[in-house]
């Protein structure tokens, strides 16, 4: 696969789903972008597409500033893994792990994902974000 072929795969992952805006539906971005098979993976737990549409969605409601931005993507030679460092701000208003937030408060923390990527879709993505950096920023 491409370079720009990948990144027309992933980019709308970030630029659309995960970045709250008024030109797209994160729900019907991530029902194209992902695979009916696809795994979210991080150290504590692995969640299925469905949970993850649903949780995006959750996401937009508490966090309605939430950008997540890509800073560097490298995509393998054959095309199917593709690692992104990006960086997601915004200020939470309500309750969010374990602190209700008034949305006066904000983090910026980085993210690094490694995507794999089959039959023009992402089929699963190992993550890791900086959520102990965002925790202090929003406690104050």
């Amino acid at each position: 696969m491409t370079e720009p072929l990948v990144e027309s795969i992933v980019l709308p992952f970030y630029q659309q789903a995960l970045t709250v805006n008024t030109q797209a539906n994160p729900a019907e971005v991530l029902e194209r972008v992902l695979a009916n098979t696809f795994q979210s993976i991080n150290s504590q737990e692995t969640k299925d597409k469905a949970t993850l549409i649903k949780q995006v969605g959750f996401f937009w409601k508490l966090i309605p500033d939430l950008v997540w931005a890509p800073q560097d993507i490298v995509v393998s030679a054959d095309g199917r893994k593709v690692v992104v460092r990006a960086v997601a701000s915004g200020s939470p208003k309500g309750s969010f792990m374990g602190l209700e937030l008034d949305g006066s408060k904000w983090f910026r923390i980085d993210s690094t994902d490694i995507h794999e990527i089959d039959g023009g879709q992402i089929v699963r993505v190992h993550h890791l974000e900086d959520w102990a950096t965002g925790m202090r920023q929003l406690k104050g």
